[in-house]
């Protein structure tokens, strides 16, 4: 199993550790990953909606199986929110 984030690799390893996460995670920085398997919010128009403007280039909070880089199957889930922060929006 791994586990994949858009974030740099010194705030995945925080992430990581204050959830501890055990299994390897990935750095996805450029977001070619999360865009190749269908999971990056990179739809323009997003733009023209004040609304949507911080989703845009994000990435959906979602997990799958992918077998030998052929995407399987995507689960897209509701994401949690603390406090003020607002998370992602599936």
């Amino acid at each position: 199993m791994l586990g994949v984030r858009v974030g740099l690799n010194d705030a995945n390893k925080a992430w990581a550790a204050k959830r501890s996460i055990t299994y390897p995670l990935l750095n996805d920085s450029r977001r070619q990953m999360t865009k190749a398997y269908g999971v990056l919010r990179d739809d323009r128009t997003m733009l023209e909606n004040p609304q949507q403007i911080e989703d845009y280039w994000r990435t959906q909070r979602a997990w799958g199986v992918i077998e030998e880089g052929v995407r399987r199957y995507v689960k897209v889930t509701e994401p949690r929110t603390t406090g003020n922060c607002r998370m992602m929006r599936a």
